[in-house]
């Protein structure tokens, strides 16, 4: 059995979720600029 940390996943496991994280934090990023940058387009003074 492989070895547990205190978060209860393996290293293995960890590694896996922490680039499944960095993933899904790049495109909610990448939305968030885009949509600021459209709104600041359509108002700037908004």
């Amino acid at each position: 059995m492989a070895e547990r940390s205190l978060s209860g996943l393996t290293e293995q496991e960890a590694a896996e979720f922490h680039g499944q994280f960095q993933t899904t934090f790049l495109t909610f990023l990448v939305f968030a600029v885009a949509a600021h940058v459209l709104v600041w387009a359509w108002k700037p003074w908004f």
